[in-house]
């Protein structure tokens, strides 16, 4: 198809489902939900008409907004009518060679939607499918080549570095689950910038940027939440790759073991950093912290399950170091305070944010631990607000699939039960 044909097959299918009448509700409903945690969308450039014209993939970015904010009905996630519409579109526009902005924040949408509602592996498909388009625009890396017109703007190269971004971060979160997949998106450059502060971005202020990789950053221009949950998902790249490298015997286990303590600990200070940002214990139920706050958790949880069994993978094959032994223990206590602590805490907190599952998951499956091992009862009563706070995140399909995995587990039969002796899932349960 060729690129005019893809458009107005865009612009058709735009006109059908979102009329010119349903763009307030449209705007209003998506930038108060997930863009409150992922602003990757300036609001006051989608606003423009000139610039709306200018963008062929623009009414298929309007599409995937829908799709993320409607309420499914009686549709399976995967078989919802938009849904496939805009899985039609996003292909026709990228085979008819229609590289844009506008056609990558699509599928970081599409790839969003698939993440909640856990429709693998379209999610990791998706989501490469972003990485590859983002690299060929060279927005990874400042010294790439650059085959594309670069932003003419502040504000629009500030809306690039904000979608590569968001699809860094769901590389990460979705390579979560899963073990020994490469990335699809590459570690970020030395010189990598992080998004500015939110707020004064999303008034077009133009303000300086923080680097990534600083010793401190300057007061001048403080981070903002979304500079925050970049930087939790770099760490958990860094503890993805660490628990994938410990799974083969080739590599050197005491460099691991220092590897993973100071992952321990510098996950410990962003943690902290997170929690007295200032406005974190507001109880709004879309504040941006909770994106970062959760995937901070996530990979303390990964890190601690890699590390707090001694029967681990890649531990059996060689002998016992002391640094095991010393891991082991911050393992098992960082799982206690996810537990007991972090997880409770999280589940006072009524947002939609999606990644909020993992980590209910998570502390649910420690919780389950320490009750069938210790019989500890404000462990069962964790588990009871895990489990609550899961089901009240039913709008995405991904928590219906770790309460099934709980209840696969045995995990909530505990609830109701008396606790037994520890199961053959034992510290981790399927997927921690």
């Amino acid at each position: 198809m060729t690129p005019s044909k893809a458009r107005h097959a865009c612009e058709a299918c735009r006109s059908e489902h979102v009329t010119i009448s349903d763009r307030s509700a449209l705007h209003h409903g998506y930038f108060s939900t997930i863009h409150q945690w992922l602003p990757m969308i300036s609001e006051k450039r989608l606003r423009d008409i000139q610039l709306s014209l200018e963008d062929a993939s623009h009414d298929l970015l309007l599409l995937c907004m829908k799709l993320c904010t409607i309420s499914l009905g009686n549709y399976p996630p995967s078989q919802h009518p938009l849904y496939s519409l805009t899985k039609s579109l996003s292909s026709t526009a990228e085979n008819a060679g229609l590289a844009s902005l506008r056609l990558i924040q699509s599928l970081v949408l599409l790839s969003i939607y698939e993440l909640s509602h856990s429709i693998h592996p379209a999610a990791y498909l998706t989501i490469g499918r972003a990485a590859r388009l983002v690299i060929l625009m060279g927005w990874h890396d400042r010294d790439a080549q650059q085959l594309f017109k670069p932003a003419d703007t502040w504000s629009l190269r500030e809306e690039q570095r904000r979608t590569w971004w968001s699809i860094f971060i769901l590389d990460r979160v979705i390579n979560t689950e899963t073990s020994g997949f490469p990335f699809a998106t590459p570690e970020p450059s030395p010189d990598e910038l992080l998004p500015v502060n939110d707020d004064d971005w999303g008034r077009g202020k133009s303000i300086p940027s923080q680097s990534l990789y600083t010793a401190s950053f300057s007061s001048y221009a403080p981070l903002g939440c979304f500079a925050r949950t970049c930087q939790a998902a770099h760490m958990l790249g860094k503890v993805i790759n660490n628990r994938d490298c410990k799974k083969k015997s080739s590599q050197e286990a005491a460099d691991l073991l220092t590897e993973a303590q100071s992952l321990h600990q510098a996950l410990a200070a962003l943690k902290l950093s997170i929690e007295q940002t200032a406005g974190y214990e507001s109880g709004n139920d879309e504040y941006p912290l909770w994106s970062a706050i959760s995937i901070c958790v996530s990979a303390q949880a990964l890190l601690y399950g890699s590390y707090g069994c001694p029967n681990a993978p890649g531990a059996s094959s060689r002998a016992r170091l002391a640094l095991d032994t010393e891991m082991q223990g911050l393992s098992v206590e960082g799982l206690r305070v996810l537990a007991s602590s972090t997880g409770p805490r999280l589940a006072q907190i009524p947002t939609q944010c999606p990644f909020m599952a993992r980590c209910f998951y998570a502390s649910a499956t420690a919780c389950a631990w320490f009750i069938r091992e210790d019989r500890e009862p404000e462990m069962l009563d964790a588990l009871r607000q895990m489990v609550s706070s899961l089901k009240g995140l039913s709008r995405w399909g991904v928590a219906g699939e770790y309460l099934a995995l709980l209840e696969q587990g045995g995990t909530l039969n505990l609830i109701d039960t008396e606790p037994i002796t520890l199961g053959a899932y034992g510290i981790y349960g399927v997927y921690l």
